[in-house]
């Protein structure tokens, strides 16, 4: 578990939008890569967790809203890996009755929901000293998972078989923290990456990246760029046309997409190729970064 990386798959699709700007659209499918850890988060727990068990940690503790893909594939892994695990929740005790914290509540992941305003103290090195002690100093991880163990992971996710499948002039994917990029990025100096943040306001993620490159150890690269406008009106915001796109991704291309980060990202690249940002002859590869159980938020 979490030690063997899977072997992806990859969906050439065809739409309306790459059809005549006479692109390639490849999606690589990381929501396959394993039922419940699935997508990047795969990847950015692998040696966060490698990492707990070296080094003996008695848990591991992360952050996260009542929906969060981090903190429901987290509460997996731990279980299947024997490593207890502890969710800070931003919301009311109440949200422990959703899917996604039901699911993180069975697999033995303790809750501590705290409001809005505690939870921004998430970066405070104090704060996190009051969690350390009153949770048997855990592997505090951060919140999304990013970090330099995460980075690390996350430049495993392209390889050399894919690119060399591929061989695409552009890698695409929705962000975040920025964990994903950053590891996306450094694995392929050579190829241009751009991230399509879901946050409103979300230039902050430029100077972020660049310390999670450090951190991990690894010199800058320039071949990475973050397009603000694909955010659909900010976190968590769901339009109807957004909920039709994906009903019809599903129906017309068996492509299943989350609200908060593949759909807003897929929906805003298709967009970027019907006005014709990519020229005749161009192969985009964008990452489903998984993430699927979020959609149960709909209803």
């Amino acid at each position: 578990m979490l030690l063997q990386n899977p072997v992806l798959p990859i969906q050439l699709l065809e739409t309306d939008e790459t059809i005549q700007a006479g692109v390639r659209l490849h999606l690589l499918r990381l929501d396959l890569t394993d039922e419940t850890v699935s997508g990047n988060k795969w990847f950015k727990l692998k040696y966060n967790l490698q990492h707990a068990l070296e080094k003996s940690y008695s848990s591991v503790l992360s952050f996260g809203g009542a929906y969060s893909n981090h903190i429901h594939a987290l509460a997996k892994a731990g279980a299947l890996l024997g490593i207890k695990t502890v969710g800070v929740i931003r919301g009311e005790p109440e949200y422990a009755d959703n899917p996604t914290l039901k699911d993180a509540k069975a697999w033995g992941m303790e809750l501590c929901f705290v409001n809005r305003q505690e939870y921004r103290q998430r970066h405070d090195s104090e704060y996190l000293g009051t969690l350390k002690a009153r949770f048997s100093n855990p592997l505090i991880v951060p919140e999304g998972g990013s970090n330099k163990f995460a980075v690390q992971g996350a430049r495993e996710i392209i390889t050399p078989e894919i690119r060399a499948k591929v061989n695409p002039d552009q890698i695409v994917l929705a962000c975040g923290t920025g964990g994903t990029l950053a590891g996306v990025a450094l694995s392929v100096p050579d190829i241009p990456v751009l991230g399509i943040p879901v946050l409103k306001k979300a230039d902050f993620l430029f100077s972020d990246i660049e310390n999670l490159m450090t951190e991990s150890g690894a010199d800058l690269t320039d071949n990475w760029d973050l397009d603000l406008e694909g955010h659909g009106g900010g976190y968590a915001k769901v339009s109807n046309d957004l909920i039709a796109f994906m009903d019809f991704m599903l129906k017309e291309h068996q492509l299943p997409l989350d609200q908060i980060y593949t759909a807003k990202m897929l929906s805003h690249l298709l967009k970027r190729i019907e006005r014709g940002d990519y020229a005749e002859g161009s192969t985009i590869l964008a990452i489903h970064t998984g993430g699927l159980q979020g959609a149960r938020s709909l209803g």
